[in-house]
Order: structure tokens, then sequence, then C-alpha cells
């Protein structure tokens, strides 16, 4: 089960959202639930180090089905796609990591996915030029490039560059109309694990730093299904 709580605002500063959405924009926001959850899920690893990966890839794929037993209103399938690739060169000191990840949704006429499962973009983990949940919708894409080198033990220096988009229907997977950002950053590692970076991202609504105590791909264990925050 997952249960869900959502409620009006408590801040006296902030407008309550629902005061400011109605449930067409925001689905879900009326009236809460909890969800039964279901799925499967594969993985091909073939990274060197899953924990500092320098060469390899990984490739997961994971369905899960939400059912709302409590009001009946906002079943739906979601499909998430991870793919990771890592290519090492000059004795692996230098590494150019790729990753696509998209989350597809599918609902019956009559269902929506509530706003609180909906896929988002933005942020630390994904389009860095652009605030924290600063996109959402039924679907979305997101493209990540970096070209990481070793500055010394330790520290390794990256320049990245990210794409993404969310969008209404499946049939929207594409490239185009992607929201982009580009940076640098630090990555401070021990045993070539990365246990702290430091992210600068701009885009064209301005810039975001951001100081994680994670890697940037960090995957989800395998057979876990919330959807929001992070993946």
């Amino acid at each position: 089960m997952l249960a869900v709580n959502v409620g009006p605002g408590r801040d006296s500063r902030f407008v309550s959202a629902e005061a400011v959405f109605t449930p067409a924009q925001a689905p879900g926001i009326d009236r809460q639930t909890d969800f039964f959850r279901y799925g499967a899920f594969g993985q091909f690893d073939w990274r060197d180090d899953p924990f500092g990966p320098r060469h390899g890839g990984s490739y997961v794929i994971q369905y899960t089905r939400f059912e709302d037993p409590r009001l009946g209103l906002h079943d739906f399938n979601r499909i998430d796609v991870d793919l990771q690739q890592y290519i090492g060169f000059f004795n692996r000191t230098r590494v150019i990591a790729l990753r696509a990840h998209t989350r597809l949704t599918d609902t019956r006429e009559g269902q929506m996915v509530p706003f609180y499962l909906q896929p988002v973009v933005g942020g630390s983990d994904d389009l860095r030029g652009f605030r924290p949940f600063r996109f959402s919708g039924n679907n979305s894409l997101v493209l990540n490039g970096e070209y990481r080198w070793a500055i010394f033990s330790g520290l390794d220096g990256a320049l990245f560059m990210d794409g993404g988009k969310v969008f209404s229907r499946r049939g929207e997977l594409n490239f185009r109309n992607l929201e982009g950002s580009a940076g640098f950053g630090l990555r401070f590692n021990a045993r070539n694990r990365t246990f702290m970076r430091l992210d600068v991202g701009f885009s064209h609504e301005g810039f975001e730093v951001w100081f994680k105590f994670n890697d940037i791909f960090q995957q989800r264990p395998l057979g876990t299904a919330d959807s929001q925050p992070i993946w």
C-alpha cells in the first residue's frame, strides 16, 4: 500500500494550494486517497563499479500499477526506463557519463494521475539549471551528459549538459521542445565513490547552485515505486 497525506497548507504566510488550483488543474487536490501498488522490474548491469562507475552501463525498466480502491478515480499504469552508459578513457581517469530517463503513465477514460504522483522535471538530479519541480505532467523525459576528469585523488571536475521535458501524451516521447541547462561541478569521492558534489547549472531562467550528498545518477533500489520527490 502507498499511503498519501495531502491536505491544506498550514503556513499562514502562503495561500493554500487548493485555493489556487482547481481539481482540473491539479487532479487529486480536493480529495485524498491511498493506493494499492504492485509491479515488476528488470535490470542489465555491467558497470565496473555500481557505486562509482567509470566504464560500462546499467539499463533498467520497471512497470508499476497503481490502483485507487477508495475513490476509484486514480487508477493508472507507469513505466520507468533508466539507461546509463559510462565511457572511460586515459586509464579511466576521464569519463563520459550519459543518462536517459523516461517516465510514462497510462490511464483509462475517466481516470487521472494525481498531481502528487505526476512525473516532475527540474532540480539537482535532472535539469540542474531550473528550480526543483519546475515542470510537471503525465509523462517525462530527461537526458544528461557529463564529461568528468580527475583533478587529483579524491576530487573530480565535471562539465554537464541537461535536457528534459514533460508532456501529456506518450506519443510525444521525442527530442523536440526540450528545456536545456548546462554547467559545471565538483565530485568529492573516496575509493572512487562520490559522497558529496557541488553543481552550478545555468538555464534561460537563471542559475541554480546544488550542494548534495549523492551521486548525480543515483538509482533508487529496484522494486520500489514511490514517484516523488526524486527518482
